[in-house]
């Protein structure tokens, strides 16, 4: 099951955890690293002892210092949802730790490899959550496997082991998946979120730029539901639901992708992982 991915960052299976803001937490990337794959959190979250990174929104990125000190606790610091620098990507490399790039175009992959990126993640529009590009996977990945030497995750509805096994016949180096952690034991997800989410299939997922509460102009995937809800009553947070919130959920930020069909129940993240992988 080795890749150049696998390699990079010591992971024995191909399969990284997306951040998921808001609901991503340490005890879930543990889970994942701890099943073989590459867990991730969030930067507000604190990072797991083994195979793990931290993502950072190029939004509310901090100081490249900042940056540097927190690579030194980690293997991968990753950005998204902005134009790769050479000044983040060098300070993460004085940190210690590798640089990974999410990209939504052929042309954000290849500023990502200029400017010293160790791998890139290609993101369709088939994502939860927001979306970096215009593209859906199939169109993306192709064009981006051929316009750079690194290794390629890919990223954006991938939920079966069918559809991993697909991709890494393609040529991924491996895929990021998020929607289907959300609904694991280790999530902090609030159970209503996981509720609706189990009930969902692709056709309920929209794209909008409704939940722009502070990041206006950021398009997002969620479901139909929550978008419908939410121009009611005019909830406009980007922090999807977690546990311990102390109100509705139905009009907040339900993120989920269009694999959200094959999350038909609360499992653990070891399962998952090793489910996805079954076909390899």
């Amino acid at each position: 099951m080795g890749t150049r991915f696998t390699r990079l960052v010591g992971c024995e299976l191909p399969i990284q955890l997306a951040a998921m803001g808001g609901v991503g937490t340490t005890e879930l990337a543990n889970a994942v690293a701890s099943a073989g794959g590459f867990g991730m959190v969030p930067s507000s979250v604190p990072p797991g002892p083994d195979a793990c990174g931290i993502n950072y929104l190029m939004p509310f990125v901090p100081s490249a210092e900042m940056i540097r000190e927190s690579a030194r606790g980690v293997r991968v610091v990753e950005f998204a949802f902005g134009d790769p620098q050479r000044e983040l990507v060098a300070a993460v490399h004085e940190g210690g730790a590798l640089a990974g790039w999410q990209v939504g175009s052929v042309a954000a992959a290849v500023a990502a490899a200029e400017v010293g990126c160790d791998y890139v993640v290609a993101q369709g529009t088939e994502a939860g959550g927001h979306l970096c590009g215009t593209q859906r996977l199939g169109e993306i990945l192709p064009d981006v496997l051929t316009s750079v030497r690194l290794p390629v995750l890919a990223a954006g509805g991938v939920a079966t082991p069918e559809r991993v096994l697909e991709l890494l016949r393609l040529g991924a180096d491996g895929v990021r998946v998020g929607t289907r952690f959300v609904a694991t034991r280790e999530s902090g997800a609030h159970p209503d979120y996981v509720k609706y989410l189990i009930e969902a299939t692709a056709t309920d997922t929209v794209i909008t730029e409704w939940f722009g509460a502070g990041w206006e102009a950021a398009p997002h995937r969620v479901l139909k539901t929550a978008l419908d809800a939410a121009r009611k009553t005019g909830w406009r947070e980007t922090t999807p639901p977690y546990v311990g919130l102390q109100r509705e959920v139905a009009d907040m930020a339900l993120y989920a992708g269009m694999g959200v069909g094959d999350v038909t129940s609360v499992e653990s993240a070891r399962d998952v992982v090793r489910g996805l992988v079954r076909l390899i």
